[in-house]
């Protein structure tokens, strides 16, 4: 039965990668001390371990499923790449290129000081780093070296043992440097200083404790039977004695009566109104008793989420969005959440948004199709991709890729992996400004980007094969140090660079600096210490900048080392 089994590993390499993808799976899940592997690392683990039966795995495999996962994440991150280039973000920019140079130099010098060759230096990079697409982009340049065959397969090897003993630290090294030592350099609380910093982004609004948002996000609907006080008032009256108050429908015993801003009330109608929560406990002093309404509260609602394209709002701050909507074109409009590459911001006077945002917002049908229409554009439930138009992308990032320059006696070119990121992120950003071609609904990116990264870490763990422990043995214990430095480094530099040169907040600066090394785990971190979506700023742009970078630095470091 095991020989079969064996048999059938090496004579069908499709079910090497699919097992080494499902046991990798399972083992990132397995938490160790609170902290979990991942799919990809585990993955790469688990190809290494079946690969130590000498499986003949075909090379190009291992560039079609990078190529998925590259072109994912340049379409999902072209918005916001081209978004930062603006003096509102130049700041993050540059506390991003600082760490990412800095882990291209960190990278260099133990290469030097160990003597490591491309393939491990590109290894430990992109472990100790946590960006798998460096590796790729290296393995493309890799492959391009004027060398044998059996020498690519030693550099692509050693690459994999590289990565895969530098990726923990580089997880666990930032989330501890972010989570903990940062912390304790500035000297400062995490919670207060979120708090602090949510203050100064309320522009005099309330501030709620851990956990709460502002109220203006919060709405709610209640239902009241009208005392004398507002009989005789019209809805537009009475609204405007309320403020951020609603009048949807009123029930005249048993008569319903929609909306109309000139109608009169009278003592005893019940009314369904919408209301942001912190006037919940004024309302009953407004209207009266309230009441249990179903036919009050029927009222049509609409929820939409409306993607940030127009210039006239894009670098405003949230009180001057509202301001240029104007009272009466947002009454019955309410605010829930605004999202940027899947987190969520803070809802606060002064937060700035900036194109490819998404609202989230619900209210009357007409109000919201109104300002949606001048914010952007409905984000519209679609599950059908754009094939023809992606696929055409990869071709053609594939084709940049291969064209090169020489300075000098050097050749200089972005590689397969580094080209179909540049188309990827120029498509993914002209999509979100006209987005009547190139549909990838979010569950294609995220099955792009999952599936192909994951399928690219085993696959490289099948091919380093029998090699992986010699190599192991000979430099493990070199590589770990020098990954410790590579991990460490950069963001201790970009620390002091990003709060003393830059003068950023320590909320976004902590931020920033695990968009820098784009590390999702360590921002996770930071929104668990702090209670707070504040460090999300700093995040999103830092995270596209440094996913540019680190492609890039693939091919340089394949070339220098």
């Amino acid at each position: 039965m095991i020989d079969f089994f064996l048999h059938a590993l090496k004579s069908n390499p499709e079910i090497a990668i699919f097992l080494s993808i499902a046991l990798g799976t399972l083992l990132g899940r397995i938490p160790i001390m609170g902290f979990h592997l991942g799919t990809v690392a585990g993955s790469l683990l688990m190809g290494l371990v079946i690969g130590q039966i000498g499986i003949d795995m075909p090379g190009i495999l291992k560039g079609v499923f990078f190529a998925l996962f590259i072109y994912a994440v340049g379409f999902k991150s072209g918005p916001e790449f081209f978004g930062s280039l603006n003096r509102g973000t130049i700041k993050l920019v540059v506390l991003s290129v600082v760490l990412c140079v800095t882990g291209l130099l960190a990278i260099l010098l133990v290469n030097w000081l160990f003597g490591f060759d491309a393939g491990f230096a590109a290894g430990l990079g992109a472990g100790a780093l946590t960006d798998t697409a460096m590796m790729g982009t290296a393995s493309s340049a890799i492959n391009e070296l004027d060398i044998t065959a059996a020498q690519v397969a030693d550099l692509n090897s050693h690459m994999a043992i590289a990565y895969a003993i530098t990726y923990i630290g580089g997880t666990v090294g930032l989330i501890l440097f972010v989570g903990s030592i940062a912390p304790r350099l500035l000297n400062i609380d995490l919670k207060q200083s979120a708090r602090e910093l949510e203050a100064e982004l309320a522009g005099g609004d309330a501030v709620l404790q851990p956990g709460e948002v502002i109220a203006y996000t919060r709405v709610i609907t209640r239902a009241y039977r009208l005392a004398a006080q507002a009989d005789g008032l019209t809805i537009a009256q009475l609204e405007a004695r309320m403020g951020q108050v609603s009048i949807e429908r009123v029930v005249r015993g048993n008569e319903v009566l929609e909306r109309d801003t000139a109608l009169v009330l009278a003592t005893g109608d019940v009314v369904g109104v919408v209301a942001v929560r912190e006037l919940v406990d004024r309302l009953s002093g407004w209207l009266g008793v309230e009441v249990d309404s179903p036919l009050a509260l029927s009222y049509p609602s609409k929820v939409v989420e409306v993607v940030l394209t127009r210039g006239e709002f894009a670098n405003k701050t949230l009180q001057q969005i509202k301001a240029l909507i104007g009272p009466a074109a947002h009454h019955g409009l309410f605010l829930n959440r605004v999202t940027r590459q899947g987190y969520d911001l803070p809802l606060l006077a002064n937060t700035v948004y900036q194109r490819g945002d998404i609202a989230h917002l619900s209210g009357r049908p007409d109000v919201v199709d109104a300002c949606a229409s001048r914010f952007g554009r409905i984000r519209v439930s679609k599950y059908k991709s754009d094939i023809a138009l992606h696929t055409l992308g990869i071709v053609a990032g594939s084709v940049l890729g291969l064209l090169s320059a020489h300075v000098g006696n050097i050749p200089i070119e972005l590689g397969v992996g580094g080209g179909i990121l540049i188309v990827a992120l120029g498509l993914g950003w002209a999509h979100s400004r006209y987005p009547i071609f190139g549909d990838l609904p979010p569950a294609a990116q995220w099955a792009f980007s999952e599936f192909g990264l994951t399928a690219f870490a085993a696959v490289v763990g099948l091919l380093a094969g029998p090699k992986a422990i010699h190599a192991m043995q000979e430099h493990g214990l070199a590589i770990l140090v020098a990954g410790l430095i590579v991990t460490m480094v950069p963001p201790l530099v970009a620390f002091y660079f990003g709060r003393y040169v830059l003068k950023l907040h320590p909320m976004i600066l902590l931020g920033g600096l695990a968009g820098s090394q784009t590390e999702a785990a360590s921002m996770n971190t930071i929104l668990d210490e702090t209670q707070s979506q504040t460090p999300v700023i700093g995040f999103t742009v830092c995270y596209a900048v440094s996913n540019v970078l680190f492609a890039v630095w693939g091919p340089i470091i394949v070339a220098f080392a």
